[in-house]
Protein backbone atom coordinates (compact mmCIF):
# COMPACT_ATOMS: atom_id res chain seq x y z
CA UNK A 1 0.00 0.00 0.00
CA UNK A 2 3.08 2.37 0.79
CA UNK A 3 4.73 1.79 -2.33
CA UNK A 4 1.59 2.23 -4.18
CA UNK A 5 1.33 5.57 -2.73
CA UNK A 6 4.53 6.31 -3.27
CA UNK A 7 4.03 5.57 -6.93
CA UNK A 8 1.10 7.76 -7.22
CA UNK A 9 2.85 11.15 -5.68
CA UNK A 10 5.75 10.44 -8.31
CA UNK A 11 3.28 10.26 -11.28
CA UNK A 12 1.61 13.38 -9.63
CA UNK A 13 5.02 15.22 -9.09
CA UNK A 14 7.04 14.63 -11.98
CA UNK A 15 4.69 16.48 -14.46
CA UNK A 16 4.75 19.48 -11.86
CA UNK A 17 8.64 19.36 -12.10
CA UNK A 18 8.50 19.32 -16.06
CA UNK A 19 6.47 22.42 -16.03
CA UNK A 20 8.35 24.18 -13.60
CA UNK A 21 11.89 22.88 -15.59
CA UNK A 22 9.39 24.24 -19.17
CA UNK A 23 8.93 27.74 -18.18
CA UNK A 24 11.03 29.53 -19.82
CA UNK A 25 12.84 32.65 -18.52
CA UNK A 26 11.97 36.30 -19.74
CA UNK A 27 14.42 39.03 -18.23
CA UNK A 28 12.20 42.33 -17.78
CA UNK A 29 14.45 44.94 -18.00
CA UNK A 30 14.44 48.61 -16.86
CA UNK A 31 17.08 51.21 -17.62
CA UNK A 32 15.76 53.32 -14.61
CA UNK A 33 18.40 52.20 -11.61
CA UNK A 34 15.99 54.27 -9.36
CA UNK A 35 13.21 53.92 -7.33
CA UNK A 36 10.40 53.37 -8.15
CA UNK A 37 11.27 51.43 -10.59
CA UNK A 38 14.33 49.28 -9.36
CA UNK A 39 16.18 49.33 -5.82
CA UNK A 40 20.03 48.75 -6.69
CA UNK A 41 21.26 45.59 -4.73
CA UNK A 42 17.49 44.68 -3.91
CA UNK A 43 16.42 42.48 -6.94
CA UNK A 44 13.17 41.90 -5.21
CA UNK A 45 12.12 45.42 -4.41
CA UNK A 46 11.11 47.95 -6.86
CA UNK A 47 8.05 48.46 -9.33
CA UNK A 48 9.56 46.33 -12.06
CA UNK A 49 10.40 43.11 -9.92
CA UNK A 50 6.52 43.60 -8.45
CA UNK A 51 5.34 43.48 -12.04
CA UNK A 52 7.66 40.61 -12.96
CA UNK A 53 6.22 38.68 -10.24
CA UNK A 54 2.74 39.04 -11.05
CA UNK A 55 3.44 38.53 -14.57
CA UNK A 56 5.05 34.85 -13.31
CA UNK A 57 2.01 34.13 -11.61
CA UNK A 58 -0.10 34.96 -14.58
CA UNK A 59 1.88 33.13 -17.00
CA UNK A 60 0.82 29.84 -14.96
CA UNK A 61 4.14 28.09 -15.25
CA UNK A 62 4.73 28.98 -18.81
CA UNK A 63 6.42 32.72 -18.16
CA UNK A 64 9.60 33.32 -15.34
CA UNK A 65 9.85 36.84 -15.57
CA UNK A 66 13.41 38.03 -13.74
CA UNK A 67 14.14 41.86 -13.02
CA UNK A 68 17.11 43.12 -14.44
CA UNK A 69 18.38 46.35 -14.52
CA UNK A 70 20.78 47.67 -18.20
CA UNK A 71 21.97 50.95 -18.84
CA UNK A 72 20.52 52.64 -21.26
CA UNK A 73 23.86 52.73 -23.34
CA UNK A 74 24.06 49.41 -23.61
CA UNK A 75 20.61 48.56 -24.27
CA UNK A 76 20.82 51.08 -27.24
CA UNK A 77 23.47 48.79 -28.32
CA UNK A 78 21.56 45.88 -28.24
CA UNK A 79 18.77 47.41 -30.26
CA UNK A 80 21.01 48.62 -32.97
CA UNK A 81 22.74 45.27 -33.43
CA UNK A 82 19.35 43.11 -33.17
CA UNK A 83 20.45 41.24 -30.04
CA UNK A 84 18.01 41.91 -27.74
CA UNK A 85 16.11 39.13 -26.37
CA UNK A 86 14.77 40.76 -23.13
CA UNK A 87 11.45 42.79 -22.61
CA UNK A 88 12.09 46.76 -21.61
CA UNK A 89 9.48 47.73 -19.18
CA UNK A 90 8.05 51.32 -18.61
CA UNK A 91 9.38 52.90 -21.82
CA UNK A 92 7.05 54.33 -24.75
CA UNK A 93 7.59 54.59 -28.19
CA UNK A 94 9.30 57.75 -28.83
CA UNK A 95 12.00 57.04 -26.37
CA UNK A 96 13.23 54.69 -29.08
CA UNK A 97 12.49 56.77 -32.17
CA UNK A 98 9.64 54.46 -33.71
CA UNK A 99 6.44 56.22 -33.07
CA UNK A 100 5.12 53.95 -35.71
CA UNK A 101 5.55 51.12 -33.59
CA UNK A 102 7.30 49.14 -36.63
CA UNK A 103 10.33 48.40 -34.89
CA UNK A 104 8.81 46.55 -31.77
CA UNK A 105 5.83 45.34 -30.46
CA UNK A 106 4.49 47.37 -27.92
CA UNK A 107 2.34 46.60 -25.48
CA UNK A 108 -1.13 48.56 -23.97
CA UNK A 109 -0.41 51.05 -21.28
CA UNK A 110 0.70 49.98 -17.87
CA UNK A 111 0.00 53.49 -16.61
CA UNK A 112 0.07 57.16 -17.38
CA UNK A 113 3.00 59.45 -16.30
CA UNK A 114 4.29 63.17 -17.68
CA UNK A 115 7.41 64.79 -17.48
CA UNK A 116 8.33 67.89 -15.41
CA UNK A 117 10.67 70.71 -15.46
CA UNK A 118 12.34 71.30 -11.96
CA UNK A 119 14.62 73.70 -10.43
CA UNK A 120 15.81 75.67 -7.24
CA UNK A 121 13.27 77.07 -5.47
CA UNK A 122 15.75 79.98 -4.94
CA UNK A 123 16.19 80.41 -8.33
CA UNK A 124 12.73 79.14 -9.82
CA UNK A 125 12.18 78.84 -14.11
CA UNK A 126 9.15 78.41 -15.60
CA UNK A 127 9.20 76.13 -18.45
CA UNK A 128 7.37 77.69 -21.90
CA UNK A 129 9.25 75.18 -24.50
CA UNK A 130 12.91 74.10 -25.15
CA UNK A 131 13.83 77.85 -26.29
CA UNK A 132 13.03 79.14 -22.78
CA UNK A 133 16.14 76.79 -21.31
CA UNK A 134 18.43 78.56 -23.08
CA UNK A 135 21.84 79.59 -21.22
CA UNK A 136 21.00 77.09 -18.56
CA UNK A 137 22.69 73.80 -17.03
CA UNK A 138 20.80 70.89 -17.12
CA UNK A 139 21.60 67.70 -14.76
CA UNK A 140 20.84 64.23 -16.63
CA UNK A 141 21.76 60.96 -16.02
CA UNK A 142 24.20 59.80 -18.19
CA UNK A 143 22.81 57.63 -21.28
CA UNK A 144 19.58 59.01 -21.17
CA UNK A 145 18.25 60.58 -24.89
CA UNK A 146 15.85 64.17 -24.36
CA UNK A 147 15.14 64.52 -28.36
CA UNK A 148 13.82 68.12 -27.58
CA UNK A 149 16.36 69.40 -25.75
CA UNK A 150 19.44 67.75 -28.25
CA UNK A 151 19.64 70.69 -31.04
CA UNK A 152 20.19 72.96 -28.06
CA UNK A 153 22.59 71.31 -26.29
CA UNK A 154 24.45 70.39 -29.33
CA UNK A 155 24.97 74.06 -30.25
CA UNK A 156 26.05 74.78 -26.86
CA UNK A 157 23.16 76.81 -25.68
CA UNK A 158 21.90 74.47 -23.30
CA UNK A 159 25.04 72.83 -20.70
CA UNK A 160 24.51 69.22 -20.49
CA UNK A 161 25.99 67.43 -16.89
CA UNK A 162 25.63 63.98 -16.74
CA UNK A 163 24.87 62.65 -13.21
CA UNK A 164 25.20 59.41 -11.72
CA UNK A 165 21.20 59.23 -11.05
CA UNK A 166 18.10 61.36 -11.10
CA UNK A 167 18.38 61.77 -7.37
CA UNK A 168 21.40 63.49 -7.44
CA UNK A 169 20.65 66.01 -10.06
CA UNK A 170 17.72 67.23 -7.85
CA UNK A 171 19.80 67.29 -4.95
CA UNK A 172 21.83 69.40 -6.61
CA UNK A 173 19.55 71.27 -7.59
CA UNK A 174 17.80 71.65 -3.78
CA UNK A 175 21.51 72.77 -2.69
CA UNK A 176 21.67 75.27 -5.57
CA UNK A 177 24.43 73.84 -7.03
CA UNK A 178 26.24 73.60 -10.35
CA UNK A 179 22.56 73.05 -11.72
CA UNK A 180 19.98 75.29 -13.09
CA UNK A 181 16.98 72.52 -13.67
CA UNK A 182 16.85 68.93 -14.46
CA UNK A 183 13.78 67.06 -16.77
CA UNK A 184 12.06 63.99 -14.22
CA UNK A 185 8.41 61.93 -14.30
CA UNK A 186 6.31 62.82 -12.09
CA UNK A 187 5.98 59.13 -10.97
CA UNK A 188 10.11 59.24 -9.96
CA UNK A 189 9.32 62.70 -8.20
CA UNK A 190 6.60 61.35 -6.00
CA UNK A 191 8.74 58.18 -5.26
CA UNK A 192 11.60 59.90 -3.97
CA UNK A 193 10.08 62.35 -1.98
CA UNK A 194 8.26 59.59 -0.72
CA UNK A 195 11.52 57.96 0.05
CA UNK A 196 12.67 60.93 1.53
CA UNK A 197 15.55 61.11 -0.42
CA UNK A 198 14.68 64.71 -2.01
CA UNK A 199 13.30 67.65 0.19
CA UNK A 200 10.43 69.05 -2.01
CA UNK A 201 10.68 72.19 -0.02
CA UNK A 202 13.34 73.59 -1.77
CA UNK A 203 12.44 72.52 -5.31
CA UNK A 204 10.37 73.92 -8.09
CA UNK A 205 8.19 72.59 -10.52
CA UNK A 206 6.94 74.40 -13.46
CA UNK A 207 3.74 74.87 -13.75
CA UNK A 208 3.74 73.92 -17.61
CA UNK A 209 4.90 69.77 -18.15
CA UNK A 210 7.58 68.96 -20.50
CA UNK A 211 5.55 66.61 -22.24
CA UNK A 212 1.46 66.06 -22.00
CA UNK A 213 0.88 62.92 -20.29
CA UNK A 214 1.95 59.61 -21.85
CA UNK A 215 2.06 56.00 -21.56
CA UNK A 216 4.27 53.55 -20.32
CA UNK A 217 4.15 50.18 -21.94
CA UNK A 218 6.73 47.11 -22.60
CA UNK A 219 9.07 47.27 -25.79
CA UNK A 220 9.31 43.49 -26.94
CA UNK A 221 11.30 42.45 -29.81
CA UNK A 222 9.49 41.86 -33.21
CA UNK A 223 11.41 37.79 -32.82
CA UNK A 224 9.17 36.88 -30.01
CA UNK A 225 5.29 37.13 -31.09
CA UNK A 226 3.86 34.65 -28.94
CA UNK A 227 5.58 36.32 -25.44
CA UNK A 228 3.88 39.55 -27.56
CA UNK A 229 0.28 37.83 -27.09
CA UNK A 230 1.30 36.57 -23.05
CA UNK A 231 1.96 40.29 -22.49
CA UNK A 232 -0.44 42.27 -24.60
CA UNK A 233 -3.94 39.89 -22.58
CA UNK A 234 -1.69 40.55 -19.52
CA UNK A 235 -2.17 44.33 -19.18
CA UNK A 236 -5.26 43.99 -19.79
CA UNK A 237 -6.14 42.01 -17.00
CA UNK A 238 -3.60 44.02 -15.24
CA UNK A 239 -5.66 47.41 -15.37
CA UNK A 240 -8.39 45.82 -13.43
CA UNK A 241 -5.89 44.76 -10.62
CA UNK A 242 -3.60 47.79 -9.27
CA UNK A 243 -2.69 46.20 -5.64
CA UNK A 244 0.36 44.47 -7.88
CA UNK A 245 1.88 48.15 -8.23
CA UNK A 246 1.60 49.32 -3.70
CA UNK A 247 5.27 48.83 -2.40
CA UNK A 248 5.08 46.38 0.90
CA UNK A 249 4.34 48.43 3.86
CA UNK A 250 7.33 50.07 5.66
CA UNK A 251 8.66 48.28 9.22
CA UNK A 252 7.61 50.83 11.91
CA UNK A 253 10.18 53.33 12.77
CA UNK A 254 12.27 52.33 9.65
CA UNK A 255 13.05 55.27 7.75
CA UNK A 256 13.46 54.83 3.91
CA UNK A 257 16.25 56.90 3.21
CA UNK A 258 18.06 60.70 4.12
CA UNK A 259 16.61 63.84 2.91
CA UNK A 260 19.08 65.85 0.40
CA UNK A 261 21.78 67.41 2.06
CA UNK A 262 21.63 65.00 4.39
Amino acid sequence: MRLRIFLLSMLVAVPALRLAQAAETVQLATYYDYVPWFVPGQPSAGLNARLARRLSEMSGGRYRFESVYIPRRRLDVLLQEGKLTMVVAWVHPRFFGDPERTRYFWTGPLMDDESLVVSPRAAPLEYDGPDSLRGKRFGAPGGHRFPDLEPLIAAGDITRIDVPQIKNALQMIGAHRRLDFTVVDRSTLDALEHEHLIDPALLHVASRPRTASYERSMLVPLGHPALYRFLQEAVVLLKSDSRWRAPPPRAPGKQAGKRAGE
